[in-house]
């Protein structure tokens, strides 16, 4: 009998309750795993934006070479360009005129042609670059066949790029040996290339993109060579 009283009284009392104490240590681990869960899931929230964010700027960043690359290989042999320079405050902006190159585009749900596309550098407030195409429905430049109105306001404006802090272009002739112009204003030919500087953030590298200007034969040209070899036309079946 004594035995099993002192048994008894040794044992663990499995009916006693939780005391305060444990209930804080509890309820403190308890939000302490809950903020360690929280936390690695708005990293990883985080995280996947970050990597979005980043997928979609290099994807416009490929879209926008890429939209420039196709230009200058579908470009007439007859267009004609224009490279000139400015500056503005601190900075070197570009405009870089294309003319006879057919371009349609809508604008306000109505189908347009421009007679003349810009690719021009504007920059904004916080010293930051964007880089618009501008549409004219007139011609801008002029040469040997027309009288460009140089005062023209575009029809329509889009932004290709925004927030770019260098965005520069020269051009490169054959007949200067290879070296970059930033002035071009030769309406009887085009360069062979066309190079863009780029630096996306103050700290970033400086990209380059070099385009080739594919020679091509100026259709008035060829159609005054065809004229001038058979002046009196194909001859109708009555004159055979």
């Amino acid at each position: 009998m004594i035995i099993s009283k002192f048994q008894y009284r040794s044992g663990v009392d499995l009916r006693r309750g939780f005391t305060l104490l444990e209930i804080v240590i509890a309820i403190g681990l308890m939000g302490l795993l809950i903020g360690t869960v929280f936390r690695v899931a708005q990293s990883s929230i985080q995280l996947s934006q970050a990597v979005v964010e980043e997928q979609n700027v290099t994807m416009e960043r490929n879209a926008f070479f890429n939209l420039l690359k196709s230009h200058f290989e579908q470009m007439p042999g007859n267009t004609v360009m224009r490279l000139e320079h400015y500056e503005s405050r601190d900075r070197n902006l570009f405009t870089l005129t294309f003319q006879n190159v057919p371009m349609s585009f809508n604008w306000g749900e109505v189908p347009m042609t421009a007679e003349a596309v810009q690719l021009a550098t504007v920059e904004q407030r916080d010293g930051f670059i964007d880089v618009v195409l501008r549409f004219y429905d007139v011609e801008v430049l002029q040469d040997t066949d027309s009288m460009g109105d140089e005062d023209a306001e575009p029809v329509a404006e889009i932004t290709l790029i925004e927030d770019m802090w260098l965005f520069d272009c020269e051009v490169i002739d054959s007949a200067d040996m290879g070296v970059p112009l930033s002035i071009w204003d030769n309406n009887d030919k085009l360069p062979i290339q066309v190079k863009f500087y780029c630096r996306f953030r103050p700290s970033s590298d400086i990209v380059q993109q070099t385009f080739w200007v594919v020679p091509k034969q100026n259709p008035e040209t060829m159609m005054r060579q065809i004229i001038q070899a058979n002046p009196g036309g194909p001859e109708s079946p009555a004159d055979q």
